[in-house]
């Protein structure tokens, strides 16, 4: 069975942002609330989690810090939601055991062993906040240097040949339905900056229409006016925003109900892919005599682009840093974890889950 790949959310500027208020906001949901620090076994409970269910549809969760560890597990068919939610997504019920029950990994760590080591990992969970806050600083730098591309490109894109091929391309590629009612849209995060720089998780099946644009804007409107005529037609679209913009623009557009994918690659992203259906480059739609002829506005982008990802790599360097400290506070709270405790554990969610139906 072929599952579905995700960041929970990514880092920004101000902090974590997630679009997974979506599905906590299903009240159908059964949502497991994980609470715990570094090292109680979030993440390898996810994973036993999601191997009991193989054979069953998924969608995975990846933290967007550390791509190898799990910030959630979502089953559709059992609607079981099991979630981190400790710092930075925070997460508490709102219906509690009706909807959501808090699942306390704490309760299998042994406290006498961590106050033994209690400087040292205050020690080291204060240089952890600080890489964190270094990464910030710096993708508050890569979001100003974003929003400055996207102006001075604005300024030269031509708006009316970029609407007139929208409306062609999509009359052309997406059939009509019967249905009166319009299709919604829904958030789900495939792309973030991780320690392995800006990544994306692109769907593996469906047909992908590669959109490159390294000026940002063109390619945006064209999924953002899509986004609405596809809905307008009945159908569903699941959108990927880009956080690192102040303006969030929408970078990647699936619609499942066709197994279409619209995958952007531009200055950010910088995506190459080996295989897709149709190549779009939307460049043609970008004024030349103001974008190549203008050379004030050609260095303004040229520079941008440059500086964007250089940020992004001090960005990357920042949660490198970050996942080295993080794994030596795990060492002290491996060493205290009840691992006994945490497989019986596993064994009750999975059994919980399996009564779900």
């Amino acid at each position: 069975m072929s599952h579905e790949h995700y960041f929970l959310g990514s880092s920004t500027s101000s902090g974590f942002v997630t679009p997974i208020g979506e599905l906590l906001r299903d009240t159908d949901n059964t949502v497991y609330i994980f609470k715990g620090t570094a090292g109680s076994g979030k993440s390898t409970l996810m994973k036993k989690i999601s191997e009991a269910f193989t054979d069953k549809p998924q969608e995975i969760y990846h933290c967007s810090a550390d791509p190898y560890s799990l910030d959630a597990v979502y089953l559709p068919e059992s609607k079981a939601l099991i979630i981190d939610g400790t710092a930075p997504h925070c997460i508490d019920p709102v219906y509690p055991k009706a909807v959501e029950s808090i699942v306390d990994l704490g309760a299998y760590i042994e406290t006498s062993k961590l106050r033994s080591a209690r400087k040292e990992i205050v020690s080291l969970t204060d240089e952890y906040s600080g890489c964190h806050k270094r990464c910030r600083l710096c993708l508050g730098a890569v979001s100003s240097v974003i929003e400055d591309i996207e102006v001075s490109a604005r300024s030269a894109l031509n708006t009316e040949k970029l609407s007139s091929f929208t409306d062609k391309f999509i009359k052309r590629i997406i059939p009509k339905k019967d249905s009166k009612c319009e299709g919604r849209v829904c958030r789900k995060q495939r792309a973030a900056i991780t320690m392995n720089g800006y990544s994306s998780y692109i769907p593996e099946n469906g047909r992908i229409y590669l959109l490159t644009d390294d000026n940002i804007v063109a390619a945006a409107a064209f999924l953002c006016d899509a986004a609405a005529k596809i809905t307008r037609k009945g159908y569903d679209v699941f959108i990927s925003e880009c956080y690192l913009s102040t303006d969030r623009f929408i970078e990647h557009l699936i619609i499942p109900e066709l197994e279409i994918c619209f995958i952007t690659s531009n200055c950010i992203n910088s995506l190459s892919l080996e295989s897709f259906e149709k190549h779009i480059s939307f460049r043609r739609f970008y004024r030349s005599d103001l974008l190549t002829g203008n050379d004030a506005l050609r260095q303004r982008i040229k520079f941008g682009k440059k500086a964007c990802a250089e940020f992004l790599k001090e960005s990357a360097a920042a949660l490198i840093d970050a996942k080295t400290i993080h794994d030596k506070i795990e060492e002290h709270y491996i060493a205290a974890a009840d691992f006994d405790g945490l497989n019986r554990l596993a064994y009750k969610l999975i059994s919980d889950i399996k009564s779900l139906g």
